[in-house]
């Protein structure tokens, strides 16, 4: 058996799913009483049971055949599933064994992943009131405990829950808030699958198989198998080592979070994906590279899934580090510039509802606000949606003026009606000065008395840009950038 490590959130979260099951039919934690399937694009069950037999699965009408192989796996798919808010039973038979899944719904499903800012709960945000009182028997979170393995796995502890006040508190409130926007618009079931860990980097979250052929990745490999080497040598030298030291085994190391939570999850039913995390990388040697390693995360789980899987992310908020996170605004701007190299991605710029002296802001309910933008818009149809706020195009040098142009520019003006800040020039030398910017029409006229020949332009090129206020006519943010 390969090693695993398990590590549990609450001791009242993880009870096994509720399903009564006859025999030997043995499904992933994820296939439980209270599940939401994928509506439409399709929805995949499987598991184990006796080697080499039939298989047969019902479910909203449909009635599939299957064969287990000789380990006895095996998989449907349901196809073209209509959306049900009424819950009703799903029943899989092999040979003369019976499992019955309870409850299932048909919607929306996405996976909800990152650091301690997608974990984080909705007991600790300034929507904790409202949990106590949340009820939705249509909105679920698959509650999951955290684990790492050496190798890909095929099943990770947690459970469905129901929105109502002895659940809520213990959501991902990003998710969490993400899906109520997508239930308040939609009016059909929505399914998060939480499956996030605080303080992890985003190379724990990919497969070795995908990070072994991306350049960038070097640094995080290398990391892993120094740690790897030195582990073996610990050892030889003491053979009752605590296992917990196995880098193999570490969360932070690479790889090892996505063998244990990803990897099970491969191939379930959603929609996309939203993502929250960098502030581990900003620490350290991998920001410069994190648009590769976000990029190669995103294909590495489109490749896993077998489909062209949305991916929203939140831009690192503003946030005062104290030089503990001298690249934080790389990051931002590396996950900026990621926006223009892969298809169906969005960012939600948070840049304004930060705390400056704590990483995990309190405000989680604009996050998920802005992630549903994205998907409204793109996903589901939405029209005269203002997905973003307003993010650089290019700029073009005219005298001792800098003219900047946006995308996602209708509206431009400045929050509370204040004279617009954050914008600096670069002189003929490269050196940067606080600059004056006006609104002109769609772009922003930027100069600097201290450079008469400017060179380049930035904004918000701070941890903690306190002075950029820029935004658009839906009063959403603009992103950090320096001119190209």
């Amino acid at each position: 058996m390969l090693s695993m490590t398990i590590y549990y959130k609450s001791a009242a979260v993880f009870l096994a799913g509720t399903f009564s099951s006859l025999a030997a039919i043995s499904v992933p934690a994820f296939f439980s009483d209270g599940m939401v399937l994928q509506r439409e694009t399709g929805a995949k069950i499987w598991g184990t049971g006796d080697p080499n037999t039939s298989v047969k699965a019902q479910f909203a009408g449909q009635k599939l055949t299957s064969k287990t192989d000789a380990d006895g796996k095996w998989m449907v798919d349901f196809k073209g599933l209509k959306m049900s808010k009424a819950g009703a039973a799903l029943q899989v038979n092999i040979g003369k064994d019976t499992l019955i899944i309870k409850d299932v719904v048909v919607g929306e499903v996405w996976l909800a992943s990152g650091q301690s800012n997608m974990e984080w709960t909705m007991r600790r945000t300034s929507g904790a009131e409202d949990a106590k009182t949340a009820k939705d028997d249509l909105l679920r979170i698959y509650v999951s405990g955290n684990s790492t393995a050496a190798k890909p796995q095929t099943d990770f502890k947690g459970s469905w829950k129901k929105t109502d006040p002895a659940n809520t508190p213990n959501f991902t409130a990003v998710g969490y808030e993400f899906a109520k926007n997508l239930r308040a618009k939609l009016d059909v079931p929505v399914g998060v699958i939480e499956c996030s860990w605080g303080g992890k980097p985003v190379e724990s979250f990919v497969s070795e198989e995908a990070l072994k052929v991306l350049p960038e990745a070097k640094i995080v490999l290398d990391k892993k198998a120094n740690q790897l080497k030195r582990w073996k040598q610990m050892l030889e030298k003491n053979p009752k080592a605590n296992p917990k030291q196995n880098p193999e085994l570490n969360p932070g190391m690479h790889s090892t979070i996505y063998n244990a939570m990803i990897a099970p999850l491969a191939g379930y039913g959603a929609r996309g994906a939203i993502w929250y995390q960098g502030e581990s990388n900003a620490r350290g040697g991998t920001a410069t590279h994190y648009g590769e390693l976000l990029k190669c995360l995103i294909d590495d789980w489109r490749k896993k899934w077998g489909s062209d899987l949305s991916f929203y992310y939140v831009q690192l908020a503003n946030f005062d580090g104290k030089n503990n996170f001298p690249h934080w605004v790389m990051v931002q701007d590396e996950m900026r510039r990621l926006l223009d190299e892969s298809p169906k991605v969005g960012m939600a710029v948070i840049n304004d509802i930060g705390a400056a002296k704590n990483i995990h802001p309190k405000n989680k309910k604009d996050v998920g606000a802005r992630l549903a933008r994205w998907a409204l818009s793109k996903d589901y149809g939405v029209k005269d949606m203002v997905i973003s706020g307003p993010l650089y195009k290019s700029h073009e040098i005219k005298g001792a003026n800098v003219e900047v142009s946006f995308s996602h520019a209708e509206g431009l003006k400045s929050r509370a009606g204040n004279p617009l800040g954050g914008f600096e020039v670069s002189d003929e030398s490269g050196k940067w000065h606080p600059a004056e910017a006006v609104v002109k029409g769609d772009k922003i006229i930027v100069t600097s008395k201290a450079a008469a020949h400017p060179s380049n332009v930035r904004y918000a090129w701070k941890s903690n840009p306190t002075k950029a206020n820029l935004v658009n006519k839906a009063g959403l943010p603009t992103s950090c950038f320096v001119g190209k």
